[in-house]
């Protein structure tokens, strides 16, 4: 194996993978969390399983835009498209973290969900405003790396 740092067209294509990956499981806890299933004994565990899933898709997007974002030519602007998918989500790092270090916190035993947003640890997430966001983030990540040739693998 080779000890040679890898090429910042590689490390892209693998963020942009990532994030197209990301993308898409955050379209499809945004659908199961809009499903309304009548009559599920257990609907409460699995709305919180469909959030705590949504956010951590959404995290990964973001961490994978934010890899790609240390390529010289693409840093300033996917830093700014960061800061504008962080607009509409102000709550979602913080929520986040609360569940990933719930030892740290004093119980959150309620939350509330209106068929749209998921209230919870003194936050909300919206979660049309989470899948818009998201896919603008894509859309501009992919924008970006198409606009910067030399991000891209050579073919040949």
């Amino acid at each position: 194996m080779s000890g040679a740092a890898p090429s910042w067209s590689s490390v892209v294509e693998h963020a942009l993978r990532r994030a197209q990956d990301a993308c898409l499981l955050v379209a499809l806890q945004c659908r199961r969390l809009k499903r309304t299933e009548t009559g599920e004994s257990h609907l409460a565990v699995r709305l919180w399983a469909d959030v705590q899933m949504l956010m951590v898709a959404l995290r990964q997007l973001r961490r994978s835009v934010e890899l790609a974002a240390l390529s010289p030519a693409l840093q300033d602007e996917l830093v700014r498209a960061l800061a504008e998918f962080d607009g509409p989500l102000p709550d979602l790092w913080r929520m986040r973290s609360v569940e990933e270090h719930f030892e740290a916190h004093p119980p959150l035993e309620a939350d509330a969900w209106d068929g749209c947003i998921f209230t919870w640890a003194d936050g909300s997430l919206n979660v049309d405003e989470a899948q818009k966001a998201a896919e603008r983030l894509l859309a501009t990540m992919i924008g970006v790396r198409t606009a910067n040739p030399g991000t891209m693998p050579s073919t040949g």
